[in-house]
């Protein structure tokens, strides 16, 4: 059943992706089809990137709950779950980003960070895990509730202003470019840009995605900074989701707006610059370690099953390890206890004679 629901978010956009040339080959477009397309691209993207992200997962300001509702009614149209799943799921990810447990980093596989990690079920975590303050939130439960009413809402507003090509582009197409940003957050900025800040991960500043989901983009600021409401940094990094949340400061709507100090700025490259340095060394202390452990243990082809099982998550360590640049020190000691605890298995198995086939 999260599979069919999976397919259908993935792939009745892109049906309508298709849909949506053969009108314009046609030139059977309205100028309306592309207003309500730019219109509700906009809001249920501002939904995700201020309501579910920097609202709801961070924290990142308060405000009454009127403005709450609107935002996370917003995010439930952009068709990306219910708000507390989000939430708990992108606080997972922080935990653990780019370690096992991160539910989509393209260490992975770039398309397992894109869309593939939403086909298993276990990537997803239940607000009772790493967010049950949410759970007591009125506002939360009433949108997580009613969350099929907004998926069908979302398109019944475009059909009844455009039609059934107000559908296809207000709706379908919408959906398509909008939940394909917000997970290129997850895959692309993880991948291909700069890190204008040392972090324990590997997030990246790209200008596209930036523009397009209105500052997710800056996702290295993001990850150095996560409390922070502005992810745009620098003057030049647009950020349309922290302007919003200005203007808003501004009119009074919105207060307790968290922000990175200059100070706090300055020092986090200088603090983590030596600390990666000798992570970096331990890192590649630990590659060293598994190819020789795994060149003697070689010599055994006919270790049984549970053992070889014990020989692949050497396997999937050292490859975790050689794809990854930035690491955190307790992720680095406990690989290195769990490759000794492996090899001594192996070692203890190896030292009793093999059973017969």
């Amino acid at each position: 059943m999260h599979k069919l629901k999976i397919l259908t978010l993935v792939g009745l956009p892109f049906v309508g992706v298709l849909t949506a040339m053969v009108l314009l080959w046609n030139q059977y477009l309205f100028a309306t089809d592309l207003i309500l397309m730019g219109v509700l691209y906009v809001l249920t993207v501002l939904g995700i990137t201020v309501g579910y992200h920097r609202m709801l997962t961070h924290q990142g300001f308060r405000t009454f709950w009127p403005i709450r509702l609107f935002f996370l009614a917003w995010g439930a149209m952009a068709w990306e779950g219910a708000p507390s799943e989000w939430a708990a799921t992108h606080i997972r990810h922080h935990a653990h980003s780019d370690e096992e447990g991160d539910p989509h980093s393209p260490l992975d596989g770039f398309w397992h960070g894109h869309f593939g990690w939403l086909f298993s079920l276990k990537n997803f975590e239940s607000a009772k895990t790493y967010a049950p303050h949410l759970l007591k939130d009125p506002v939360v439960r009433f949108v997580d509730k009613t969350l099929l009413f907004w998926f069908l809402f979302s398109l019944a507003l475009p059909f009844a202003i455009g039609g059934w090509t107000g559908l296809v582009w207000g709706g379908f197409v919408r959906i398509f470019l909008s939940t394909h940003v917000t997970w290129s957050v997850n895959s692309i900025c993880h991948t291909f840009g700069r890190k204008d800040f040392e972090s324990l991960d590997e997030s990246r500043n790209h200008w596209l995605i930036g523009l397009l989901a209105m500052g997710e983009g800056w996702h290295n600021n993001h990850h150095a900074f996560p409390k922070n409401a502005f992810h745009g940094i620098k003057w030049w990094q647009f950020d349309g989701s922290g302007i919003l949340i200005r203007t808003l400061e501004k009119l009074g709507l919105v207060w307790k707006v968290e922000r990175v100090s200059k100070k706090a700025l300055d020092s986090k490259t200088s603090e983590t610059s030596a600390t990666r340095t000798m992570l970096g060394d331990l890192r590649n202390k630990l590659v060293h370690s598994i190819q020789e452990k795994k060149k003697e243990l070689s010599h055994h082809p006919a270790l049984e099953k549970k053992y070889q099982q014990m020989l692949k998550r050497l396997d999937k360590i050292q490859v975790y390890l050689q794809r990854k640049k930035s690491w955190k020190r307790q992720t680095l000691l406990a690989y290195e206890k769990e490759i000794q605890e492996l090899y001594q298995q192996l070692k203890h198995r190896l030292a009793k004679p093999l059973k017969s086939s």
